[in-house]
């Protein structure tokens, strides 16, 4: 019997270290760590805990997130709280969906018999980072062994630091050359389980939409922050929400700031339109979207999500003048639309 420790901060690394967890022998234990969180109530946290039928036989905090003045003595905090966890288990394999995180490298550094796993996080496995050569690997890496510990490990790229052997990424073949090295395998299939239905249904319970809403979804638009869209990427994105038939429907930014007074007719969005809620994890609703629920969006982390999760959906990409080619080859090469920015012209 192994044991395995899943390290995650977002709704998606708790979704792929699930996907993971189901996936592992029956007679292995699977114990999920939460780290980097908010302060503030979050309510997928608040489902995975009272998530039945969860693959983990543990889900613990082992860290808040850590700014300021606070910075230090939240990491402290989150070291001793690192420190009681492998008193009462020895993990085999550490899971992380970013090596960069100190609360992954001082597990690590902690267990030296485990081997280190890195989970699929999105756009840095296929495209990488930038990472400079004098402000990232030398000063940066430097403040960072004299504070924390010789035992730090700068990554050159996401997921390619010496800590990590394994990565477990949903297309194998069109990873950074950084994790090449490492051992690849596949993210299973397996989100049509039951279990994440469940879970889905519990982190909708309170939010305003409904699972039989969401599943006659016919299209469904996933609006960017209102930061970083141009009018015209905005205007061919509503376009396309008012010409498709049947049951549509959309859903802002997570951090997107609606005007005072105002609501969404201020976008120009059609009023018949269903309202996804803007503040629930994109992760969270792809077990209750039907199979013929057609998703389009700027380029974004989002769409990929959808797209390796739930392959068999039709995923439109619109891009903007400042895509870069090799954003586009990544979408073509997973299959998902991709629409120009100087015209309606589809590739795929």
């Amino acid at each position: 019997m192994a044991t395995h420790l899943f390290l995650a901060s977002t709704p998606f690394n708790m979704l792929t270290a699930a996907i993971v967890a189901f996936d592992l022998p029956e007679q292995d234990q699977a114990i999920l760590g939460l780290i980097d969180q908010p302060p503030q109530q979050r309510p997928f946290v608040d489902a995975l805990m009272a998530w039945q039928e969860s693959p983990f036989t543990s889900i613990q905090l082992l860290s808040n997130q850590a700014k300021g003045k606070q910075k230090r003595r939240i990491r402290q905090q989150a070291f001793s709280n690192i420190d009681q966890l492998l008193q009462s288990v020895s993990p085999d394999q550490i899971y992380t969906g970013n090596d960069r995180r100190i609360e992954f490298q001082y597990a690590m550094h902690k267990s030296d018999s485990s081997m280190g796993v890195y989970l699929d996080d999105g756009t840095y496995s296929y495209l990488g980072g930038k990472n400079h050569w004098l402000k990232d690997r030398l000063i940066d890496n430097l403040v960072k062994k004299l504070a924390y510990g010789l035992w730090w490990k700068q990554p050159p790229t996401i997921g390619g630091s010496d800590w990590i052997q394994q990565a477990i990424v949903a297309f194998p073949d069109a990873v950074t050359e950084g994790l090449t090295k490492k051992q690849l395998s596949s993210l299973p299939h397996n989100l049509e389980r039951p279990e994440f239905r469940q879970l889905a249904q519990l982190a909708i319970a309170n939010s305003g939409i409904t699972e039989a809403q969401l599943q006659h979804i016919d299209a469904l638009l996933l609006l960017p922050h209102e930061s970083v869209v141009s009018q015209q990427t905005q205007k061919k994105l509503i376009t396309w929400l008012t010409e498709n038939n049947g049951t549509t429907a959309f859903k802002h930014h997570p951090r997107s700031q609606l005007p005072e007074g105002g609501d969404s007719s201020t976008w120009g969005l059609p009023d018949d339109a269903i309202q996804v809620p803007g503040g629930l994890p994109m992760e969270m609703l792809l077990p209750l979207l039907g199979k013929h629920c057609h998703l389009a969006g700027d380029v974004s982390t989002a769409l990929l999500t959808a797209k390796w999760l739930r392959p068999e959906l039709d995923v439109t990409a619109f891009c903007a003048d400042t895509t870069t080619q090799s954003w586009i080859e990544l979408l073509q090469r997973l299959a998902i639309r991709v629409i120009s920015p100087d015209s309606n012209r589809t590739t795929t």
